[in-house]
């Protein structure tokens, strides 16, 4: 079971007590009794969790495509630090689609899987990368961006554990200087940009985007965002968090086919729920937005479970969550979109994209981060870690790179970096606290 570092002495005593119990949830996921403490360094670098059993998908492949790819990506930034601008969708540009717009996006990205990675925050590619950011988009302009970078400055605080003196101290992550104020200024202006109860992309300038005043992709990366600082201590209203719960819980299907996969409770049992899915924004028009596809549904199963650790005071309030009148709804939430994702499984492409085919790696990245919240090893009956590693393995270009040209511009980067924080489990290595759903301290030794 993991050590819970960044919680105080008593709250870590209370919490073990209710864990062992099996009394912090009706558990979506067991608690792993392999995976170490995720506040402080992990001593192995196998650039992920990987299954002993699978002769096809091993630690080092990872570790090399990883290093690979890491290589790339540094070639790839530009003499003035930066690795270029994102553009538009012309559908929402208001006039600007096609022109590099999204100035910061790119290099915060690229940093943030840089750091993730564990390269040095003295790097000097690392170091001009932000220098860059700081003297030309300290404030970026629309909140993908500014998400972004709030996940990059965040991450640079767990590069002060990197020597083995601070290790044997148990160092938690801290940011310093700069970076702490930058954070606090970033999550000032993330909270200001908000809509009714989420985030478009609100960019500068640009006219209302059709659909509606929130997207769940948009609002899931401030999510992650906010989570990350709130981990450094930045703490963000518990409205917020109560907002971007009932929006991502209406964005999924009212109803669904019945599906019956192994219990992630239970690995002895099975569970029947509905399969629903989650949407880009529920009953738009449009058919590859309004209806549910498989990176919305890992977006929607990651808001909803960030949301109710930041809620429930990471399990202390646990009784008064019991007795609100939505922790069923919540709690069938997570079980019916885990059964969508098993219905409409894929290793690779992004489910229910009938139209464009697109995002796809990214598809495999939300799908990481919702799995490594929930602590969830197995989708269904699929290793998810093995099974989209492998693709990502088969797919890696001779020089490092991948690049599906089915995301934004610069194709290459985008899917670069989203590769590599999928291949080094980035939201694994950034989560607070134990398991986020409490459940049994032992693994079963199908799920491991």
């Amino acid at each position: 079971m993991r050590t819970l570092r960044f919680l105080p002495l008593l709250f870590v005593v209370a919490l073990l007590g209710l864990i062992a119990s099996g009394a912090l949830f009706q558990s979506a996921a067991p608690v792993s009794a392999e995976e170490g403490d995720e506040g402080e360094e992990e001593e192995d670098d196998d650039g992920g969790e990987f299954y002993e059993d699978e002769t096809t998908f091993s630690g080092k492949q990872v570790t090399k495509a990883i290093d690979k790819g890491v290589a790339w990506l540094r070639k790839k930034q530009g003499r003035n630090g930066s690795w270029g601008g994102m553009k538009g969708n012309a559908t929402y540009g208001g006039g600007q689609g096609g022109n590099e717009q999204y100035h910061a996006g790119p290099t915060a990205l690229s940093l943030y899987a840089l750091l993730k990675c564990k390269q040095p925050l003295k790097d000097p590619v690392i170091k001009k990368g932000f220098d860059y950011l700081w003297k030309n988009h300290k404030k970026p302009a629309s909140s993908y961006e500014v998400s972004m970078l709030l996940l990059a400055v965040t991450a640079t605080a767990d590069q002060s554990k990197m020597s083995r003196t601070l290790k044997k101290k148990k160092a938690k992550p801290k940011l310093t200087g700069r970076y702490r104020q930058w954070a606090g200024k970033l999550v000032d202006q993330l909270v200001d940009m908000r809509t009714a109860r989420g985030w478009r992309y609100n960019y500068q300038g640009q006219q209302a985007a059709p659909g509606g005043p929130e997207d769940l992709s948009s609002t899931q990366l401030a999510a992650l965002a906010l989570f990350a600082a709130e981990r450094m201590g930045i703490k963000v209203k518990k409205k917020v968090w109560e907002d971007i719960l009932s929006f991502s819980l209406e964005q999924q299907d009212d109803d669904g086919a019945e599906v019956t996969y192994q219990d992630p409770v239970d690995p002895k049992a099975t569970r029947t729920a509905k399969a629903r899915g989650f949407a880009y924004i529920k009953g738009q028009e449009h058919p590859d937005e309004g209806q549910p596809t498989g990176g919305m549904t890992a977006c929607g199963l990651a808001n909803i479970e960030m949301a109710r650790f930041i809620l429930t005071d990471g399990g202390r309030t646990r009784d008064s969550w019991n007795k609100r009148p939505d922790a069923k709804k919540v709690q069938d939430s997570i079980f019916d979109g885990i059964a969508w994702l098993e219905k409409n499984w894929s290793p690779f492409e992004n489910p229910g994209k009938r139209q464009m085919n697109i995002y796809h790696v990214y598809w495999l990245y939300a799908l990481e981060r919702a799995m490594d919240l929930l602590d969830l090893r197995l989708v269904g009956s699929h290793r998810w870690y093995n099974e989209m590693g492998q693709e990502l393995l088969n797919r890696q270009a001779s020089d490092g790179h991948w690049d599906t040209k089915t995301t934004l511009t610069p194709t290459d980067t985008c899917d670069t970096a989203f590769a590599l924080l999928f291949l080094k489990r980035a939201t694994k290595g950034s989560i607070p606290f134990g398991s986020v759903t409490g459940g049994s301290e032992d693994a079963p030794a199908d799920n491991r």
